[in-house]
């Protein structure tokens, strides 16, 4: 009886990054829970990180438990390259899985070999409406 959704927003016409989200709903309640995405970055204390969500879905046999994927690499402006970035403040590129459970809070990094039950992306065809 959860639903999980992956959102993203941008602003037309501006280099400011999209924003994306990953939100857990409970259809019996109507309760949102929005795993806090920052929690990868702040992991890396001192680090000029950005991520991007690859998958997400439920730990298999659980809905309490959500997983993410994502790639993490060093966060680079507009005109910057990785380069410009010290070497001690860059983040290595790297493919991660966490594990966020909305019932206890608990945030930790789990193996990326963590089977899950994947959300199902689709794009609604323009024909159709």
């Amino acid at each position: 009886s959860m639903l999980l959704a992956k959102t993203e927003q941008w602003q037309q016409g501006s280099d400011a990054p999209d924003t994306q989200r990953i939100l857990a709903i409970d259809a019996g309640s109507g309760m949102v829970y929005e795993p806090e995405l920052e929690m990868i970055i702040r992991a890396r204390k001192n680090k000029e990180c950005s991520l991007r969500v690859t998958g997400a879905g439920f730990a298999t046999g659980t809905t309490v438990d959500i997983l993410v994927r994502a790639h993490v690499s060093t966060a680079v402006e507009a005109g910057e390259t990785e380069e410009d970035i010290p070497p001690g403040k860059r983040c290595p590129n790297s493919e991660e899985t966490w594990s966020f459970n909305y019932a206890t809070g608990e945030v930790k990094q789990v193996a990326n070999t963590e089977r899950m039950q994947l959300i199902k992306n689709f794009v609604l065809d323009r024909r159709d409406n």
